[in-house]
């Protein structure tokens, strides 16, 4: 009968369990069997560029250094905050209502150099400067620093507009005048960069050619064997550089009393900021093939303290103009004051290079 006898399996579903019991086996199996143990290789540390571990050991020290001397500094109190001794806040810039050229004139500086630094990003990017040859490049550097010259020229910038307080113009409207241009902060500014950073390239430049070989590559106009072109871009580079640390040495100084611990670390601070500026501009420039060293290691720690000399005079002096709104500097006196730091710059490097027993050769 039919009916009476057994049903068979169908073969799919047969196999189906079968599958299903060995699978559960090996997860079983699996879940028992440890792990396979991997030894510890330690990292290969000569894959890392020896220059890099003594770069991060410079600044490391630097920085522990500096973190040692402000905690040792005394808070100032509320009260007595100043940001310049003319006028009262605490901020990273003058206060606008005592001292508004110089506020005015670092804002200015500060957008303006958003847009060159960023057009020299893409400069590098694309390599453009490929196929500028001598031409190119003086059109591309005057552009970048002729903004800090030109703009507040034609377009006097709103703090060195004044503003008549009871005389009254055409229709009523207040009358408004124009600072002259020796008192505007903006002009002097201009003016001790320019005399500082010639100075730079037409004496400091060789001492990069015989300290460190360095040498320019690219086709250019040149006046004492430096492309002239240098001249402006180094105008655009400084007026940056001078701008942030103006920043910094005045936010020290409203957030912390004067005495002589804020002293010493006004000193330290100077010179991190002094080697982190060349350090970065060292290597900022390295994409730029036409700059070469002998040796581009010996360019990142021994050149940049040897450029960092540069900021070491210029940056504390740099503040100095017209951060006292009460006893503002001369044009002339601004001028003088720029010849004398180029003079201490230039002996410092020269000490520099006797200690090193190297001819000096222009």
């Amino acid at each position: 009968d039919r009916r009476s006898r057994p049903r068979r399996p169908k073969p799919l579903a047969t196999a189906g369990r079968a599958l299903k019991h060995r699978s559960s086996v090996l997860v079983s199996l699996v879940r028992h069997v440890p792990a396979p143990v991997v030894p510890y290789e330690p990292r290969d540390m000569s894959a890392i560029p020896e220059v890099w571990v003594t770069m991060a050991k410079i600044f490391a020290t630097m920085f522990a250094t500096l973190g040692a001397l402000g905690a040792t500094l005394t808070p100032a109190r509320a009260g007595t905050r100043v940001a310049a001794r003319g006028g009262a806040g605490a901020g990273w810039l003058c206060d606008p209502s005592s001292n508004p050229s110089k506020y005015h004139a670092e804002v200015f500086i500060l957008k303006v150099s958003a847009c060159w630094i960023a057009s020299v990003g893409v400069v590098i990017a694309l390599g453009t400067y490929e196929w500028w040859g001598r031409w190119g490049y003086m059109a591309y550097c005057v552009t970048c620093a002729s903004p800090y010259v030109l703009v507040p020229l034609f377009a006097p910038l709103a703090g060195d507009v004044v503003r008549g307080k009871g005389a009254r113009g055409k229709g009523g409207v207040a009358a408004v005048s124009v600072k002259p241009l020796g008192e505007r902060y903006i002009f002097k500014a201009n003016l001790w960069i320019a005399v500082f950073s010639f100075i730079g390239n037409y004496w400091y430049t060789h001492y990069f050619y015989g300290v460190l070989n360095a040498e320019y590559t690219f086709d250019a106009h040149r006046l004492n064997d430096v492309p002239i072109a240098l001249y402006f871009m180094t105008h655009a580079y400084f007026m940056f550089y001078h701008v942030l640390s103006n920043c910094a040495l005045r936010k020290t100084r409203a957030t912390f009393k004067k005495n002589q611990r804020r002293f010493f670390f006004e000193c330290a601070l100077i010179a991190v900021m002094a080697y982190s500026t060349a350090f970065m501009e060292s290597l900022t420039i390295c994409g730029f093939p036409y700059y070469s060293f002998k040796d581009r290691d010996m360019a990142y720690t021994l050149g940049s303290a040897f450029y960092g000399i540069y900021f070491l005079v210029s940056f504390p002096m740099f503040l100095a103009i017209d951060e006292n709104a009460k006893r503002k500097k001369t044009y002339a006196a601004t001028f003088w004051e720029a010849m004398g730091s180029g003079m201490a710059v230039l002996c410092l490097l020269d000490f520099v290079r006797l200690r090193l027993g190297l001819d000096f050769v222009m």
